[in-house]
């Protein structure tokens, strides 16, 4: 695969001189002052879209050029202060004049998408749903989960927990298959059929991190029916200049609960045109801690709403994760090219439920040792010619999933400085190659968009002896349009998809003749979307969408013993594809004093696919069978969410998330309608921050307590995943709905201005400050352990 990236980069560079012969180029220049009109040097203006950017110097003073005629969508963000969202035209040859002035941050207002989206969009005018989490965020708000790191930083974004390490991103109701995560616009492959499987990438690499919410098949294909989340990487510097530049920047974090220390390094070069880039991230934690709660063993109560099995420190809820980037870049007259790498690695320990009756001594607890691994290498380019930019993406990932036996655990970190490796029984590996392609065609009157391709081929391979589900081999090829009309002040979006999909699984042991081990489904898609803008800062959008879901590999021809969720879960080589259709419609408003949100949705999916806990006990292993089936599920919901500054000094803000979900035959009487599993409970929060004046070394000083109420929810009977732990299923302990409960949380955070050229940002925070006893309904630990109790964070980040 490396020499095909090497080929690929050899005749992406020998087609550059071709390009530059081919058209003009254009320039922005200009200068970035604050509102006194004083320069502010290292100021960032990047035309997000064109992946292609610059740094005001000293005397606020920027250029940014090469870029290709047409209409740009450019950011300019400074620290402490407000990001601007400028348009702006160029004719081939043009240089155009842009000077900016920053006002100082009291709400972040705006920001540039390109996610979802046919071309660059502000996300205050884009029709569809969008939140964009920039460098700033992402340095302040680090987590081990990329699902909690977005629970906790982006409104309405939910958070299937497991422990610290395990958290998978939940939109309108929708996570797993149904939610796809791109790196850099290729979808990445986690095994997200399980429920305890999360993201594998480090938000350390990320420039930002893009959530769209609502059916996204058109740019993505199959599995994005609620939503995309884009982690796009930072770009490799440059300096326009001959001199050799360097730069970095390194953080550090500490939470108490847990025993969990963190350490990241990011570390850039450039000369001229050419720009190198290296980071790694270190974390390593321990058994993570509830409030001091009776125990079931203790009380030998039960019930629906039983006391949990473990309390005070869990065990077998340690891990160790680390990871590692590199990239090199290019950029000239003709665009730019990056060539990336990454590897991800998690080793880690599952507490298992233990048994035991009423009136006897439980079993001791168990463990489940895992170890996780992610590979990827990109080739990526934006090549202009004539008028046209090309974006080739090439893309090699390797996903590695192994889990021991029940019972065999990876040791104590604290105490063996490591976790050791074994043979797994379950091994589970899988190559994944990806070629793209998108051309952004030149405005035709208001019309501007992109066309494209991508295939993709994946082989998976089952290695180990416990054959989870057997190994196959998937093709997906889909070509597509999306287009922008632009009508100011009214925004029209349109396009549609067609994909081709082939899953092959190769015959094991579990397998019989009879078995529908080749499948292929094509699939058509589309979308039409519209924004008005109001002017100062206030816009309607609307978007109507269908999405598909093919059935994955496990869906279709899993047999076999699944530890994470103690079941035996079977497949179903009948199932059909799963297609969505939805609608949206939000309110929205940007302006200096207030931001606010508000959207109803709902999506209609035919042929949702769910995993039943049936009457059924494997032989074998003595667990529920849990088995493959589908129905017509619709969900429908509102989000909120709303943030102002009454005063200089004081911000305050709340947000809330309302839904439903119910399958046709899913309730408790044959023939009715059941609640959906996997949905978060619906949610109110609040916040109140009071922002006091820079003072002496301080600088954006702000001290913010929060609050979050969650309400009653109860599981889906037997079609939610640890449905057993609810009165009348399985063990006397624990529970699979939960009651209410709030959480309290404060954080301080100020930057020192040293005076030595790096400024060093210094966070002290608590989570579950009252060190509430509560059962999160997606904490996945719910049926015999209590959700995390009080945790003191610490957090130290420089940039030089």
């Amino acid at each position: 695969m490396s020499t095909r990236i090497l080929v690929a980069f050899s005749l992406l560079t020998f087609v550059v001189p071709i390009a530059e012969a081919q058209s003009t180029r254009s320039t922005v220049t200009g200068t970035v002052t604050d509102a006194d009109g004083a320069p502010l040097p290292g100021a960032q203006i990047a035309d997000v879209a064109f992946q292609r950017g610059t740094t005001a110097g000293p005397d606020g003073r920027y250029t940014l050029d090469g870029l290709p005629p047409g209409t740009h969508t450019l950011e300019i963000r400074f620290v402490g202060y407000q990001t601007a969202v400028r348009e702006v035209t160029l004719q081939a040859g043009e240089t155009r004049e842009m000077n900016v002035s920053l006002e100082e941050r009291v709400l972040e207002t705006d920001g540039v998408t390109v996610t979802g989206t046919a071309r660059a969009r502000s996300t205050l005018r884009a029709p569809q749903d969008v939140d964009v989490m920039g460098t700033e965020g992402l340095q302040s708000g680090r987590s081990a989960a990329l699902g909690e790191l977005l629970q906790e930083n982006v409104d309405g974004v939910s958070s299937i927990q497991t422990g610290a390490q395990a958290g998978k991103p939940v939109l309108r109701g929708l996570s797993g298959k149904r939610v796809v995560l791109l790196k850099d616009g290729i979808a990445q492959e986690y095994y997200q059929f399980g429920v305890r499987h999360f993201p594998t990438t480090n938000a350390s690499e990320a420039e930002r991190v893009e959530v769209v919410r609502g059916a996204s098949s058109i740019l993505y294909g199959s599995d994005a029916l609620g939503g995309a989340i884009n982690v796009i990487s930072k770009p490799a510097p440059t300096t326009g200049v001959d001199a050799f530049e360097v730069g970095g920047s390194a953080s550090t974090q500490y939470y108490t609960n847990n025993n969990e220390r963190a350490v990241a390094l990011d570390l850039s070069a450039a000369q001229g045109n050419v720009g190198w880039r290296v980071g790694a991230e270190r974390c390593i934690a321990g058994n993570y801690h509830t409030p001091d709660a009776p125990t079931f063993s203790e009380t030998k109560e039960g019930g629906t709403f039983g006391d949990p099995r473990y309390t005070g420190e869990v065990p077998f809820t340690n891990f160790e994760q680390w990871s590692t980037y590199g990239q090199v870049g290019l950029q000239g007259a003709f665009g730019t090219l990056q060539l990336y790498g990454d590897y991800w690695s998690n080793a880690q320990n599952f507490l298992l439920p233990a048994g035991g009756t009423p009136g006897q001594t439980p079993f001791p607890a168990a463990g489940l040792g895992q170890n996780l691994e992610h590979s990827n290498v990109v080739l990526k380019g934006n090549i202009v010619a004539d008028g046209f930019v090309l974006k080739p993406r090439l893309s090699w990932q390797r996903s590695i999933r192994q889990s021991g036996a029940p019972g065999t655990n990876l040791g104590d970190i604290r105490d063996g400085g490591g976790l050791a490796r074994f043979d797994y029984p379950l091994d589970l590996k899988t190559d994944i190659y990806t070629g793209r392609l998108e051309v952004a065609h030149p405005s035709i009157g208001s019309l501007s968009g992109t066309i494209g391709a991508e295939v993709q081929h994946q082989d998976a391979d089952t290695r180990g002896p416990a054959e989870l589900q057997p190994s196959a081999r998937t093709w997906n090829t889909g070509v597509f349009f999306f287009e922008d009309l632009d009508l100011d002040p009214v925004t029209v979006s349109f396009g549609s998809r067609l994909d081709v999909r082939t899953v092959e699984a190769v015959p094991n042991d579990r397998t019989t003749e009879s078995d529908q081990l080749d499948n292929t489904y094509t699939t058509l898609s589309g979308a039409v979307g519209a924004s008005y803008a109001f002017g100062d800062g206030v816009a309607i959008a609307t978007n109507l969408s269908s999405g598909f879901r093919a059935p994955s590999v496990f869906e279709l021809y899993a047999s076999g013993v699944h530890g994470g969720v103690a079941a035996f879960q079977q497949g179903n080589p009948d199932l059909e594809p799963e297609r969505s259709y939805s609608a949206d419609l939000s309110l929205r408003v940007r302006r200096d004093r207030v931001t606010a949100e508000v959207t109803g949705y709902v999506n209609a999916i035919q042929d949702y696919i769910y995993l039943e806990n049936t009457p059924r006990t494997d032989p074998g292993s003595g667990l529920p069978v849990f088995e493959a089936d589908q129905t017509d599920a619709l969900i429908p919901g509102v989000e909120a969410k709303i943030e102002a500054s009454p005063l200089p000094w004081l911000q305050v803000g709340g947000s809330a998330a309302v839904l439903d979900g119910t399958g046709d035959g899913l309730g408790a009487d044959e023939g009715d309608d059941g609640e959906l599993p996997l949905l978060p409970a619906n949610t109110v929060s609040g916040f109140v921050r009071w922002v006091p004046a820079d003072t002496g070394p301080l600088t954006n000083p702000q001290v913010e307590l929060s609050l979050k109420r969650a309400l009653d929810k109860d599981a889906a009977g037997r079609f939610e995943p640890f449905s057993q732990f609810d009165e009348g299923f399985g063990p006397p302990f624990g529970t699979a709905s939960t009651r209410a409960y709030s959480v309290v949380n404060v954080e301080a955070r100020t930057t020192l201005a040293l005076g030595l050229g790096a400024p060093l940002t210094v966070s002290v925070g608590v989570d579950n400050l009252l060190d509430e006893t509560y059962r999160d309904f997606l904490d996945t630990y719910k049926g015999y352990a209590l959700s995390p109790g009080r945790d003191v964070q610490f957090s130290l980040s420089t940039s030089f």
